[in-house]
């Protein structure tokens, strides 16, 4: 009689080790081609950047200035009207420049404490965010106004335009 019955069957376990191996191969490849890049700041409402083909990107962000049509921020605070920067005769904006002075000397400071190089020649970095329709003289009396008070690493945000 024990011939003719059959040996109590097992239940056949499930094998996770290839499905382990390829869960292992996609994320290795994911973890490859991941893109630690992005947005590092984020653009303002009122304002159309220019369009550009440059692949350069910024590393790291320091200072940002937003110029818009009624007035400069500096790291979101307002420091000036643009109409006043754009009447003024002189090159160099008093008020922007107290604002820079104050925040590169924090800066210094901050690099002194946690010993990093505080090579005056290297510059602070600055990233400009400005209307496309604003004049050009608004614009060039922004820039000499942070390169006096120490930030001559200056960038612009731009919106990237793939190359034709």
């Amino acid at each position: 009689m024990a011939a003719g019955r059959p040996k109590k069957l097992r239940e056949a376990g499930l094998n996770i080790t290839s499905m382990m191996d390829m869960f292992t191969i996609v994320l290795v490849f994911l973890l490859k081609n991941f893109e630690a890049e992005g947005n590092l700041l984020t653009q303002a409402d009122n304002l159309k950047l220019p369009n550009s083909v440059s692949k350069k990107t910024v590393k790291e962000i320091s200072l940002t200035v937003v110029v818009d049509n009624e007035q400069v921020l500096v790291d979101s605070k307002p420091i000036v009207a643009t109409s006043e920067v754009l009447a003024s005769e002189t090159v160099l904006i008093n008020p922007m420049k107290e604002t820079f002075d104050k925040l590169r000397e924090m800066e210094l400071k901050a690099a002194l404490l946690t010993g990093k190089d505080t090579d005056e020649e290297e510059g602070g970095k600055v990233i400009i965010q400005i209307d496309k329709n604003i004049p050009y003289d608004v614009m060039y009396k922004v820039m000499a106004t942070a390169g006096a008070s120490g930030y001559s690493n200056i960038s612009f945000a731009v919106i990237q335009k793939l190359a034709e």
